[in-house]
């Protein structure tokens, strides 16, 4: 049961629930977390060639450090995990890594937003529960 748990991660400290969560998870059944981060590279393409390296540079390197805490934090509880960092738009490299790899549940974490700041910002959480079959274990994450 849930042996391959999938946990995206942005690297925000209001993620730390979430992933907390799929620790939990996976060594309670013996499962391997997926941890990921993606480089949402859609959001860049007014900015100047310089602009988005820089960004992108940053973007990378919050991801790989999200992912590598992630590694960590599975290594001290003894749960087997696998990282990648992906590029795209989120909700997308999710769910396609999710059917590339077996994933068996999603954990995610969520604001809770609703209303003009939902509609501004859009919610990663929510298109992969719209596009899934797979279980979502949603967690609401303080701000």
């Amino acid at each position: 049961m849930y042996g391959e748990i999938l946990v995206p991660t942005d690297g925000s400290p209001e993620i730390e629930d979430a992933i907390a969560e799929a620790l939990d998870l996976a060594a309670s059944t013996g499962g391997r977390i997926h941890a990921v981060s993606v480089v949402d590279t859609r959001e860049y393409s007014t900015l100047s060639d310089a602009k988005w390296l820089t960004i992108e540079r940053d973007r990378t390197e919050r991801g790989e450090s999200a992912i590598a805490d992630v590694r960590k934090r599975a290594d001290e509880r003894g749960v087997p995990v696998e990282t990648e960092l992906l590029r795209g738009i989120p909700h997308e490299e999710i769910l396609d890594y999710a059917d590339e790899n077996g994933i068996e549940v999603v954990v995610m974490g969520t604001h809770g937003r609703s209303g003009v700041e939902h509609f501004l910002n859009g919610s990663v959480t929510e298109k992969v529960i719209r596009n899934s079959t797979l279980p979502i274990l949603v967690v609401r994450v303080t701000a």
